[in-house]
């Protein structure tokens, strides 16, 4: 089944040079027929995930190690969105909390998160090193850093993660994005990052079918063992928002879905082959994005 919502402009040169990259692989038989999308097609990546995504393990150190490898996966591959749908789980809101935490720049997280229960054990999550992430060291002017502006008398001040506060040129206040305009003194205003920016976490508790209609997404994967071996399929243009749904440890996203509808545009096994009876949700997850990263174009 493919997305009838794209025009499909293949360029025959980049399918050719994919498909020679697969072919060195050494797989026999393994060979993958893709449609570019068009070089200017803008695009953001979603991840949905399931609020019983932990429901296989009480210990609280192990399921933050596991959410903190969804965080990490989801920024080795850029994606914008990060989706909690409801599954009959109860951790949904532990789950958000940890991976907005793990996309908090350290110098910002004790102004943004109190301590909390859920905290214990974020030790164990891997730093993310997305662009946002930024070290200490001597301020540049046209630097971006992430930064956390509050009023402090008739003026306004940023943390940016730097010795010194910057002085606030606008009506920002919270955690917002700047651009440094001068050093001496240090002033910062409000800027567009121009890469990759971290991910955004919404917890919908909503079901999977209402919480992808939310996303309003312009090309929908659901991921299944039992689904379409990606090898054998022609795939649409990647561009738009673009969403991959998972399952959790015990339910497919199909079996998630029940008598819901909704009308995917693939459902895929993106780990044909598989030599274990189960793949971790946290290990598909990579997996997928790692796949469908070859052939993203943006």
């Amino acid at each position: 089944m493919l997305c009838k919502k794209f025009v499909y402009l293949p360029t025959q040169k980049r399918v050719e040079g994919f498909e020679s990259l697969l072919n060195t692989l050494h797989r026999p038989h393994f060979s993958v027929e893709v449609t570019i999308a068009k070089d200017d097609g803008k695009m953001a990546w979603h991840v949905f995930i399931p609020d019983s995504l932990l429901e296989e393990t009480d210990d609280p150190k192990i399921r933050t190690y596991k959410v903190g490898q969804i965080a990490r996966a989801c920024a080795i591959f850029g994606v914008e969105h990060i989706w909690i749908y409801k599954a009959g789980g109860r951790d949904g809101r532990f789950i958000k909390i940890i991976l907005e935490y793990a996309e908090t720049p350290q110098y910002l997280r004790k102004r943004l998160f109190p301590l909390m229960p859920e905290l214990k054990y974020v030790g164990v999550i891997p730093p993310l090193r997305t662009p946002h992430h930024k070290l200490k060291g001597k301020p540049k002017v046209g630097e971006i850093r992430e930064g956390f502006a509050f009023r402090k008398g008739r003026r306004v001040y940023a943390d940016i993660g730097l010795d010194e506060l910057a002085l606030v040129e606008g009506g920002v206040e919270g955690r917002a994005t700047f651009r440094i305009v001068s050093v001496r003194p240090l002033r910062v205003i409000p800027a567009k990052p121009e890469e990759y920016w971290g991910y955004r976490v919404h917890l919908t508790r909503k079901s999977l079918a209402k919480t992808l209609k939310k996303a309003r997404l312009d090309l929908s994967i659901a991921t299944s063992r039992k689904g379409r071996d990606i090898r054998e399929v022609k795939l649409p243009p990647l561009e738009g928002e673009v969403g991959f749904i998972f399952g959790s440890p015990r339910k497919g996203v199909m079996e998630i879905l029940g008598e819901e509808e909704y009308d995917f545009d693939l459902i895929l096994n993106t780990i044909p082959n598989q030599r274990t009876k189960t793949v971790r949700t946290e290990e598909a997850v990579l997996a997928t994005l790692a796949v469908f990263n070859l052939i993203r174009r943006d």
